[in-house]
């Protein structure tokens, strides 16, 4: 019987997976966190945020990491780059923690809004390595994980109203 209660629960995350743009993502991320067990689709809202603040702070870590290295330290225009991926992935977890609360309270409309907003923050620090020719984000990768990671949680949102 438990096998079957996995697999409803699978059949549950992949339900609410099919209605996001990045199914593999969603599914990955979802599945691996022992809390989607038996959760309904808020349940998984609130997990997809969890999982966009996750990585957010883990990128933040990275890029602190980046700022010690050679190449990246202070006074050069890779330097610059990363103290504004910082500050724009600071506000990003600041919007995505703001958009938990307004998920617990209903406001389905200010959870996108917010999210949308993290999405413009990792893609201003993207941009910001693309204003000097030559010079390649170390953290593009990083970059549009987060930006699948926002979009499912949008794309799951939007089914609770």
């Amino acid at each position: 019987m438990a096998a079957l209660g996995l697999s409803d629960d699978t059949d549950a995350i992949s339900s609410t997976c099919n209605h996001t743009l990045y199914f593999d993502v969603c599914m990955s991320t979802l599945t691996s966190r022992p809390s989607s067990r038996g959760a309904d689709v808020h349940g998984l809202a609130a997990i997809s945020l969890d999982v966009g603040i996750t990585h957010a702070k883990a990128t933040i870590s990275y890029a602190k990491s980046l700022s010690k290295q050679k190449g990246f330290a202070g006074g050069t225009y890779a330097s610059a780059c990363i103290a504004d991926c910082l500050e724009e992935y600071k506000e990003a977890v600041q919007s995505l923690h703001d958009s938990t609360g307004a998920l617990r309270r209903g406001s389905y409309d200010t959870v996108n809004a917010l999210v949308s907003g993290a999405m413009t923050n990792s893609d201003a620090c993207e941009s910001a390595f693309g204003e000097k020719p030559g010079l390649q984000s170390p953290l593009t990768d990083r970059n549009d994980y987060f930006f699948k990671l926002c979009s499912n949680s949008i794309a799951i949102t939007n089914l609770l109203g």
